[in-house]
């Protein structure tokens, strides 16, 4: 099975693809969150489709102290959207430090050659911890 995971952020969205066997996480692609919004999701399903994905795994901004804040609200309206629009399965994984271990991989490149693909990266490593909670 084949799983898209979502690193959702205000300016960008991180994707991250499973192998067919649901064990490996690789980063996808990286969208402008304004650019999502305008086409409706109709990207988000034709890579749905072409990727045969069959569920979708979101990272959830939860604060160290177990509070949600505005952009875990943010991200659950997203998925609830996603969710009917797809008409996929959707779940969620704590995103925490993701970004920060992302940016650790990248630590010495240009930061114009990396903010693409951090985004991916860390929706990679969101996808990565839940399908290894799953073994």
């Amino acid at each position: 099975m084949r799983i898209l995971g979502i690193d959702y952020g205000s300016k960008r969205i991180g994707l991250a693809i499973s192998d067919e066997e649901g064990l490996l996480a690789f980063p996808y692609l990286t969208l402008e969150t304004e650019q999502l919004k305008k086409e409706r999701y109709n990207l988000l399903k034709e890579i749905c489709k072409k990727e045969s994905v069959e569920k979708i795994v979101i990272g959830l901004p939860i604060s160290f102290s177990g509070k949600e804040e505005q952009q875990a609200r943010d991200t659950r309206g997203f998925a609830q959207d996603l969710k009917e629009a797809l008409n996929l399965p959707v779940e969620f994984e704590n995103e925490v430090l993701t970004t920060e271990l992302a940016k650790r991989h990248f630590k010495g490149m240009g930061y114009k050659h990396v903010k693409v693909k951090l985004d991916a990266s860390a929706a990679a490593i969101i996808l990565q911890s839940y399908l290894d909670k799953k073994r």
